[in-house]
């Protein structure tokens, strides 16, 4: 583990998949905004899960698509805009864009989980972290380790997830016993956010959460909306939950 400070206190994890989009009235609100990161901390979510694309001007901005049809119906990409030029759209619900700086300084004591999606964000996500050294409150990975390595290496310390690729390769690992394979696969990763499954392959067997927990690594499953199976994760031994709906599950898993 590299980060106590990101996964401290010692609790369960419930992460606000790109915030939260629902207003406490039903209203929807747009995903990945000031207005849904407020509505998640309100509800209780201990971290907010979100991801990072780059401008054409080289701005880390909270956005999960690469274009901006489904969220402000603008047949764009954002890497094709500049800030100023995204910072003027509204979305759906009339929300607008943030960039992970402007993320970072409104919620000074939010912990943010935060997903690099195409190469050029690197740079700009590792700055924005380094300019407010924020690098104890961010997670920072990748569904690409390639992308996951080039950022964690220039913020020493920083919390980390396993890429797509580690992770099955941690899976297959422990699969077929492979115990010092396994143990450096997971010795520079904090947690694992994962899937139930993906196609042939499930992550969420007692033995295979228990074995990654003995290492120290926590287990945080993506993306559950349904109340009764995060119990049963929870009942496994998975350390968190991440989900569109983190207000259902904090009641849920209350109970």
């Amino acid at each position: 583990m590299t980060n106590n400070a990101y996964l401290s206190p010692v609790g369960f994890r419930f992460l606000a998949h790109r915030g939260l989009a629902v207003a406490a009235d039903g209203r929807l609100l747009d995903e990945n905004t000031a207005e849904a990161f407020v509505r998640a901390l309100e509800a209780g979510a201990t971290h907010l899960e979100t991801d990072v694309q780059a401008s054409k001007d080289g701005v880390a901005v909270i956005c999960h698509d690469a274009d901006l049809l489904r969220i402000a119906g603008v047949n764009s990409k954002v890497a094709d805009l500049t800030w100023q030029q995204l910072s003027e759209l509204r979305l759906e619900h009339g929300s607008s864009l943030i960039t992970l700086e402007q993320a970072l300084t409104r919620f000074t004591n939010a912990k943010f989980n935060i997903d690099i999606k195409d190469a050029a964000s690197v740079e700009p996500t590792v700055a924005a972290i380094k300019s407010l050294g924020a690098t104890d409150r961010v997670l920072v990975s990748s569904f690409s380790e390639k992308r996951r390595i080039a950022a964690i290496s220039q913020l020493p310390g920083v919390a980390t997830s396993a890429s797509a690729s580690r992770l099955l390769k941690i899976w297959f690992a422990w699969r077929f016993g492979f115990k010092r394979q396994l143990s450096k696969l997971l010795s520079d990763i904090d947690a694992l956010q994962l899937p139930v499954s993906r196609g042939a392959f499930r992550f969420d067997s007692e033995a295979f959460i228990a074995e990654i927990a003995r290492h120290a690594v926590e287990l945080h499953f993506w993306t559950i909306n349904d109340p009764m199976l995060a119990r049963v994760l929870r009942a496994r031994g998975a350390h968190g939950i991440v989900s569109d709906r983190i207000d259902d599950i904090i009641v849920a898993l209350a109970e």
